[in-house]
């Protein structure tokens, strides 16, 4: 019980309000997607720089195949299919994922975090449309991504990018590199991604900070000036971003539950005063900077995955006008409004449990 403490603690600072029916849910999340719906229709979701960026096509994706929207979902698939590397000529680079598809020299640079993301819209839509290509075509993005390990001073880490200039993989590595639930579902369909998904969570487990956040990256050549420091994950200055450990909590619901546990419960005994910026071992707020709505949002969906749909129920009133108002402000905000509609698909999901 008294392990629970904070919770209950934080608990009792959220919003009193009813939460609102299912019914209203489904309502909220069809007018938030025939805008996100006409967007990509428009333009292709591309940003005001000239680029569509694969994590906003990844969310449109996984959205489409949720709702069941073949049309939607088959007008969004020749898109993915240019950021998708597939060259006879280099075999090497088959399944990695361009981060971003536009204006200038294409691809630069692959992208582990929106593989991932890729790879997971394609296995929704194969369980939605019945499509065992897509299936197929997931488990080798998810393969690309394998391809990105490596083993540096002893640290087991995915690194962050390859570039296709320089023929050379990225140093470092940062947490929201890495997706352990769904490395370890997809391992369900093929059996040698095991290790990664194991590895994967292992290493989101090593990073949590004093305070129940998660920490930033992995770098281990910095043992190269701190040999004998045990040195596996951090943030600089000791500054986690607060959006970041929480995308990194929601993706160990299930194979680290614990570490994405301490941040919910980090979360709601701060909620009427969350901030953008915190320090790792204290957990103070390094400014007063209030965290935007793409991290309410997270912790909203890191409640449903965690299956503490008391606690979500009570935040949805205080989240549910900005997400209404959002889409029609004049600032196309592509990426929150996607995060946005997973949300709302996988709270509908838990609803329906």
């Amino acid at each position: 019980m008294l392990r629970r403490l904070p919770l209950l603690i934080g608990f009792a600072l959220l919003a009193c309000t009813p939460p609102p029916s299912t019914a209203e849910l489904r309502a909220v999340r069809a007018e938030i997607s025939a805008i996100y719906k006409q967007w990509s229709a428009e333009n292709g979701l591309r940003r005001p720089d000239g680029y569509v960026y694969t994590v906003d096509l990844a969310h449109a994706l996984e959205h489409a195949a949720n709702m069941g929207d073949h049309a939607w979902y088959d007008a969004l698939r020749p898109a993915a299919a240019k950021v998708i590397i597939d060259r006879k000529d280099d075999p090497y680079t088959g399944g990695f994922v361009a981060w971003r598809e536009g204006p200038g020299d294409f691809p630069d640079a692959s992208g582990t975090t929106e593989g991932l993301h890729l790879a997971r819209a394609l296995l929704r839509g194969a369980e939605a449309f019945k499509r065992p290509g897509e299936q197929t075509l997931a488990l080798r993005l998810i393969a690309g991504y394998d391809r990105h390990a490596f083993v540096d001073r002893g640290q087991w880490l995915i690194r962050n990018y390859f570039n296709f200039g320089t023929r050379a993989f990225a140093n470092d590595s940062y947490l929201v590199d890495y997706d352990p639930d769904f490395v370890a579902e997809a391992a369900r369909l093929m059996p040698e991604h095991g290790p990664l998904a194991a590895q994967s969570a292992a290493l989101v487990a090593s990073a949590r900070t004093q305070s129940g956040l998660i920490h930033t990256m992995v770098q281990p050549d910095v043992g190269t000036v701190m040999p004998d420091y045990p040195l596996i994950a951090f943030s600089p200055n000791d500054v986690v971003q607060f959006n970041n450990a929480c995308w990194v909590a929601t993706s160990v619901t299930q194979t680290a539950p614990a570490v994405a546990q301490g941040v919910l419960d980090f979360a709601i005994r701060r909620w009427r005063r969350l901030r953008r910026y915190y320090y790792g071992r204290s957990g103070q707020p390094v400014t007063n900077q209030s965290a935007d709505l793409a991290a309410r949002t997270c912790i909203v969906r890191l409640a449903a995955r965690l299956k503490a749909y008391a606690v979500m129920d009570r935040l949805l009133p205080d989240v549910i006008p900005a997400w209404r108002a959002l889409p029609n402000d004049s600032v196309r905000r592509v990426y929150t409004v996607g995060e946005i509609l997973l949300t709302l698909d996988t709270v509908l999901a838990a609803r329906e449990v």
